[in-house]
């Protein structure tokens, strides 16, 4: 069980917490707004009322013990970036900021924070990978043009096995698992005389040119 901060719970704040509160991790919920930290209290293992800015209170709370901070400030460019400066000083081992544009993203990394995302455009690239393959039905960006992507079987595909398919040599991709849709199973690691079916959906990690190498078939 991991100890997670949220810091700021707008919309998006709010569904970290109440995600990893109901995936049994330790979530500790700021706001400075009472009411919004009232709607979290069920969805957080302890809720408080605090401006992440005063960083005597912030450090009051013990964050050096925890695990990782998401901090999601929305447009507040100055106020996120103090905060990541005061989570960074905190010793935090790992600090999430939700920025809301490249500039306030470049800052936010040179004070410190490890990962900077981006909700709305990654959405929305989601979206429209979907919306322009028919048989792309998942599509997650880890970084530096490497994705995962859940793709439906097309008639190349199925009844074949793995082996018979051999995707690591002409796609240069490899299958983490595969889904059943008719059962809702995940077989994660199938093996090489695994036989796709049509009802079955692979997902892959490769490159993003060879995923879409991969999709034309």
């Amino acid at each position: 069980m991991a100890q997670i901060v949220v810091i700021g719970l707008g919309r998006f704040g709010f569904h970290v917490a109440r995600e990893l509160h109901a995936a049994q991790h330790e979530v500790l919920a700021i706001d400075v707004d009472a009411d919004v930290v009232q709607r979290v209290r069920n969805h957080s293992s302890r809720a408080v009322v605090l401006d992440a800015r005063d960083a005597e209170r912030l450090a009051a709370l013990g964050l050096s013990h925890f695990d990782a901070a998401v901090v999601s400030l929305g447009e507040l460019v100055d106020v996120s970036c103090l905060v990541a400066l005061h989570l960074k000083e905190l010793k935090v081992p790992k600090i999430v900021t939700k920025a809301g544009s490249e500039d306030h993203g470049k800052l936010l990394r040179l004070i410190g924070a490890d990962e900077v995302i981006f909700p709305e455009r990654e959405s929305a690239e989601r979206l429209a990978y979907r919306l322009t393959s028919a048989d792309l039905l998942q599509h997650l960006p880890l970084g530096e043009g490497i994705s995962i992507d859940e793709i439906a079987p097309g008639d190349e595909m199925t009844g074949k096995t793995l082996a018979e398919l051999a995707l690591p040599r002409r796609f240069n991709v490899q299958v983490l698992a595969v889904r059943d849709a008719l059962t809702g199973q995940l077989r994660a690691n199938p093996g090489a005389l695994f036989r796709v079916k049509d009802s079955d959906s692979l997902l892959v990690v490769g490159d993003d040119p060879s995923l879409a190498k991969l999709r034309r078939i």
